[in-house]
């Protein structure tokens, strides 16, 4: 659902002069009736494509989406954004992980990120900022300092995997780059597969045109430095005095604002505690998923609480031998 609202809230950019008025938005919705995305429309339960459908749902549903691109060009207008920022965007990364006692077991996780900064450094590394669009509400830390603390860490916990993930292909792109060529077949397809798990030419490129002479022939490891994470929430609590006037409260028709969730990942010390901590919980998630897909029982499957996530789906479609298969 946020995804989709995401993408049309973007399409809606361009459209902004034709949006003035609740006619206009309705002919709008009526075109892309059999977009994708109309589906989020049609009665629960109701697959078949007659379908009722309900317009208005989806006037109210593109207009709260506008609001809230109002919300993020008030916190950050893009044309202040200076270059080379947005380093990059919507970024699919990559890496593999493997048990630390069984090298057999490996898995790719991958992801996309938002956004990478390039942000101010008074040293000579390059310090990137990880970026993720929140259009949900900031979460209101109004209560003791271990559960806002709790709840803070729950939200950056996908923001540390991204961390992870892009460390682990900036350390694979120094080791393939140190690697003498070989062309026979067998390490042929080694070295192409130490290519897809490092950073993209793009990236490599982009990065090459913000370095400084002195960064010259280094290794990337030795010239980045994963910064901060932060989460831009486009919306928040009313009555969370960190993003809103209290005088907001009182107006029935206000959301609230847009606002940052910082996560500095300080040290190198820090950091590397950091990427350990979260390689290991992601270890354990993986072993959990395969020891769940080893039962072959669709009774042991439990999906979670959020009534869009795609994993509701699954149940009906779990079959004994359909879920995972030893090659």
């Amino acid at each position: 659902w946020s995804r989709v609202r995401g993408d049309r809230g973007e399409n809606a950019l361009v459209d902004t002069d034709d949006n003035t008025n609740k006619n206009s938005v309705s002919n709008k919705a009526k075109t892309r009736k059999d977009e994708g995305y109309g589906v989020l429309f049609r009665a629960e339960g109701d697959d078949s494509t007659t379908a009722s459908y309900d317009i208005e749902a989806e006037i109210d549903w593109g207009q709260s989406s506008l609001d809230l691109l109002r919300n993020y060009y008030e916190l950050e207008d893009p044309k202040t954004v200076k270059s080379p920022n947005p380093l990059m965007r919507e970024m699919w990364v990559q890496a593999r992980f493997s048990d630390n006692y069984n090298d057999e077991n490996e898995y790719v996780v991958r992801g996309k990120i938002d956004r990478i900064d390039i942000q101010p450094s008074p040293s000579n590394k390059l310090q990137l900022e990880i970026i993720d669009y929140k259009t949900g509400k900031k979460p209101h830390f109004k209560y003791s300092p271990s559960t806002n603390d709790r709840i803070a860490q729950e939200q950056v916990w996908k923001m540390k995997v991204y961390a992870l993930i892009l460390w682990k292909m900036i350390l694979q792109t120094d080791e393939t780059s140190e690697q003498p060529r070989d062309y026979g077949q067998e390490q042929g397809q080694q070295q192409k597969d130490h290519y897809k798990y490092g950073m993209s030419l793009d990236l490599q490129q982009r990065l090459t045109q913000a370095m400084t002479h002195e960064q010259n022939n280094q290794k990337w490891s030795n010239i980045l430095e994963l910064n901060s994470l932060r989460l831009l929430y486009l919306t928040s609590h009313l009555d969370d005095p960190s993003a809103n006037d209290s005088t907001m409260i009182d107006d029935g028709t206000a959301i609230g604002k847009a606002n940052y969730l910082d996560l500095p990942l300080g040290s190198p010390s820090e950091f590397q505690y950091i990427l350990d901590q979260t390689e290991l919980e992601v270890q354990t998630i993986a072993k959990g998923i395969k020891r769940l897909v080893d039962t072959q029982s669709p009774h042991a499957f439990e999906h979670c609480d959020w009534k869009y996530c795609s994993c509701h789906e699954l149940r009906r479609k779990f079959r004994p031998g359909s879920v995972f298969q030893k090659s």
